[in-house]
């Protein structure tokens, strides 16, 4: 009877050591899953910031490439077009006249 007695007694404590038990078993199998998570969550991210780096340089690039004066030069050298402004003559006499 002594027996029956002192585990009724002690059914609160022992429900509270495996309650206990339970939530520290369920902590450590749940960070082995996400520990693995993070440490590729960091990767992507680093990678991510690398190409986001990486864009930007290429914006930057492009932007210097489609400027005019880029454009000006690139006329000039490789397509040996003249960039010579060119000039109208306005003259004023009234006796002439463009033939057809």
């Amino acid at each position: 009877m002594k027996k029956t007695a002192q585990f009724t007694k002690n059914i609160p404590l022992l429900i509270f050591v495996m309650s206990l038990t339970s939530f520290v078993l369920s902590q450590l199998i749940i960070n082995s899953i996400l520990a693995p998570l993070g440490t590729e969550l960091q990767s992507l991210n680093r990678e991510k910031n690398f190409l986001v780096e990486e864009n930007r340089t290429m914006e930057e690039q492009i932007a210097k490439a489609n400027s005019i004066t880029v454009v000006h030069k690139l006329a000039d050298k490789a397509l040996s077009l003249s960039t010579t402004p060119r000039t109208t003559i306005y003259l004023e006499k009234d006796s002439l006249v463009a033939n057809r």
